[in-house]
C-alpha cells in the first residue's frame, strides 16, 4: 500500500511540475524605448487612435491653407529653403512659383485621397503632396544631402547632442527616431551611431 501512495504521489508530482512549465513561457521582452545618452524623457502616453480627418476637415488657420493663421510661425515647424519659408499643408503651387520648376515629380495614386500622390524633388530635398480637389499640399518634406539644414540649423551628419542642444529634450522617441511636435507639425531625426542621418518635416493629416 506504502508503495502505492508513494507512486501516486511521484505522479501528481509530474504532472504539476509539467503544468506549471507549459502554462508559463519565457516572459516577453520589453521594448527599451529609452534613448541612448538621455537621462530624462518625457512619458509618451499610447496614442488614442482616431480617423485621420479629411483634407477638408483639416481646421482653418492651419499652416499654408490661405486663411488667416491661428498660430505663428514660431508654433510650428517650417523651413527656409532658398530664402522661401516652406510651410507644411502649404499649396505646391506657391512653392513652385517661388523656386522654379522642380527637378522631377513622381506620381502615384493616392492610397489615403482621391487622386495622385505627388514627390516635387529640388536640390538636398524632397516635397510630399497629398491631393485635395485640384490642388496638392504639403505633407512632408525629407532632406536628402547635407547640403540644406533645418531652420535651427541641424544638418545631416550632425551630432545627436548638437541636436538636443538646439530643440530640447521635449521629443518623442522611438526605433532610434527623435520627433518634435510644434501644433500640427513634425520633426522628425533618425539617429545612428549618435549621428543624424536622416531629416523629415511632417504634417499630422
Amino acid at each position: 500500500m506504502k508503495k502505492v501512495v508513494f507512486y501516486l504521489i511521484a505522479i501528481l508530482s509530474i504532472i504539476s511540475f509539467t503544468i506549471s512549465v507549459t502554462s508559463c513561457g519565457p516572459e516577453e521582452p520589453q521594448d527599451d524605448k529609452t534613448p541612448p545618452d538621455v537621462q530624462q524623457t518625457p512619458d509618451v502616453q499610447d496614442p488614442v487612435t482616431t480617423p485621420s480627418p479629411t483634407p477638408d476637415e483639416i481646421p482653418a488657420g492651419s499652416p499654408g491653407n490661405g486663411d488667416d493663421q491661428q498660430v505663428t510661425v514660431d508654433e510650428v515647424f517650417s523651413l527656409l529653403y532658398k530664402d522661401f519659408l516652406i510651410e507644411m499643408n502649404q499649396d505646391i503651387n506657391d512653392v513652385v512659383d517661388a523656386l522654379g520648376d522642380p527637378l522631377g515629380i513622381f506620381e502615384a495614386p493616392s492610397c489615403a485621397f482621391d487622386g495622385i500622390d505627388r514627390i516635387f524633388s529640388y536640390p538636398g530635398l524632397q516635397i510630399h503632396t497629398y491631393p485635395s480637389g485640384d490642388d496638392d499640399f504639403i505633407h512632408t518634406i525629407s532632406f536628402r544631402d547635407d547640403s540644406i539644414g533645418t531652420s535651427e540649423n541641424i544638418y545631416l551628419g550632425d551630432s545627436l547632442d548638437l541636436l538636443l542642444k538646439a530643440y530640447g529634450e521635449d521629443f518623442e522617441y522611438e526605433l532610434d527616431m527623435y520627433t518634435f511636435t510644434r501644433g500640427l507639425t513634425t520633426l522628425s531625426f533618425l539617429i545612428e551611431e549618435d549621428m543624424v542621418v536622416s531629416i523629415t518635416y511632417g504634417f499630422v493629416i
